[in-house]
């Protein structure tokens, strides 16, 4: 089953990332409030975290306004972050989510206690197929495409995606989105 969900996941981003390089994504862009759609991800994801034997705290700010956005992408990029969590934690088996506002956005972040990425690799995860080539990651299936589709999604919401990492003490990716205007 395991197995099966990886190359379901696998198969749609590929199909996701063909699409959105066509240009021919269709975003279907409504008021939607982070808090809701990181609820939603966590409620459907929960037992794959748990039969992982993740630890997931959410620290939901209850103040963050609404943003636009299109939900689904949202929340598949939210779970492509997760899943690089789950993926990359060797020993430490723990998720943060929180939401949040800072510097005029809307942020979700996701902290984790994995292998971490080092400054060099940092500035490429977010390329296609582009995979750090050392350590854990010589062990875990990928194909390279989840952060791009990730940056994809958040330029498609004019929002960014970024990340703090150092190596052995994890990593925290923030994506920020613009605030609806009142």
């Amino acid at each position: 089953v395991h197995e099966t969900e990886r190359l379901t996941r696998l198969v749609n981003n590929i199909l996701n990332f063909s699409r959105m390089e066509a240009g021919k994504k269709e975003y279907h862009f409504v008021e939607a409030n982070l808090n809701t759609i990181v609820g939603n991800v966590l409620k459907s994801y929960e037992s794959h975290l748990t039969h992982h034997g993740f630890a997931v705290t959410s620290e939901l700010n209850m103040n963050v306004p609404p943003i636009i956005a299109d939900t689904e992408s949202v929340s598949e990029a939210l779970l492509n972050i997760i899943d690089n969590a789950v993926k990359y934690s060797d020993k430490e088996k723990f998720v943060s989510i929180s939401t949040g506002t800072a510097d005029g956005m809307a942020y979700i972040e996701v902290r984790d206690r994995g292998i971490g990425i080092d400054v060099q690799n940092q500035k490429r995860i977010f390329e296609k197929f582009y995979r750090v080539s050392s350590g854990l990651v010589h062990n875990t299936k990928g194909s390279g495409l989840g952060l791009s589709l990730v940056k994809h999604i958040m330029n498609a919401h004019r929002g960014t995606a970024t990340v703090k990492s150092e190596p052995g003490k994890g990593s925290t990716f923030r994506l920020s989105f613009p605030i609806r205007p009142r």
